[in-house]
Order: C-alpha cells, then sequence, then structure tokens
C-alpha cells in the first residue's frame, strides 16, 4: 500500500493538466458536425463558448469531479488491498461516480423494504409461536410485508 501516490497531490497534477487543455480548446468546437461521436475529443469545446462566471464554473467542477474521481479509485485499490491503482480500479470509480442519485434512492428505498419486510415476517412467526394473534398485529404486520415487498421490488423493476 505504500507505492499508492498521495491522493491530493495526483488530483492536483490532473486538475492542472485539464486546465492546459481548457486553455489550449478549438473554436470552432460548436459547429453541429463537432457532437458526432467521431468528432468529439476532450478539447474539443470553446471557452469563447462559455460566459467568463460559465467558463470559471466549468473549471470548478471539473477541478471537483477529477478531485472526487482520484480520491475514489485510490479507494477502491485500497479496498482491495492493492499496491496501486489498475486500470480495473478506475472503471470501478468511474462506474460508482456516474452512478445517479435517483439509483441511489432507489438502491435506500430497496434496503428499507427488506427491513420491513424481515420486522413483519418475524412479529408474523412470532404471533405463530405462542399462538396468540390480534387483530390490529396481524394487520400491521401484513401491511408492512406488503409495502416492504412492494419497496424491494420497485429498484429491480427500475433496472
Amino acid at each position: 500500500m505504500s507505492n499508492l501516490p498521495d491522493s491530493g497531490e495526483t488530483a492536483r497534477s490532473v486538475i492542472r493538466q485539464v486546465e492546459t487543455q481548457l486553455q489550449t480548446l478549438d473554436p470552432s468546437a460548436f459547429s453541429p458536425s463537432a457532437f458526432s461521436p467521431s468528432a468529439f475529443s476532450p478539447s474539443a469545446f470553446s471557452p469563447s463558448a462559455f460566459s467568463p462566471s460559465a467558463f470559471k464554473t466549468l473549471e470548478a467542477k471539473i477541478g471537483e469531479y477529477v478531485n472526487e474521481f482520484v480520491n475514489e479509485s485510490v479507494k477502491v485499490s485500497r479496498r482491495h488491498q492493492a499496491d496501486t491503482v489498475s486500470a480495473a480500479h478506475i472503471e470501478r470509480a468511474s462506474e460508482y461516480l456516474v452512478a445517479n442519485t435517483s439509483r441511489r434512492i432507489y438502491r435506500h428505498m430497496g434496503t428499507a423494504g427488506g427491513v420491513l419486510l424481515g420486522a413483519a415476517i418475524s412479529n408474523i412467526l412470532a404471533m405463530s409461536s405462542v399462538g396468540q394473534y390480534t387483530g390490529g398485529g396481524a394487520i400491521l404486520s401484513t401491511t408492512l410485508g406488503i409495502i416492504g415487498a412492494f419497496m424491494i421490488a420497485l429498484p429491480m423493476a427500475k433496472d
């Protein structure tokens, strides 16, 4: 693990490289053909297409993303107990960072649904083993079980 570079210094180095590329952008980048997949390249956008404040915001957001990307790549490599960051670690970090917030919300919804379904099943089994059923307890447990099952199924259906 001692071979891993300082992620802060690595991020600063990458940010400097990105800033250099942003300063040398092609002014003809916003022609209609510039957005075809074959025409796209990292240096295809012109700072003149942005207002000065928008371009500064763009640079700041790129810097934030690069910093998060480098840090996440290092975290992934450490989780795999690797001495260096590999291409696979970078791919995994990229997948994690581009996962949109709605996907995360659905994942948490599935987790909460599992807790509700587990609590409902536990309560129903407890009532069955003791042999004491109450109307309110049975209705509440069944309702929580149905809601929990729905919350588990929703993220599966979304994917």
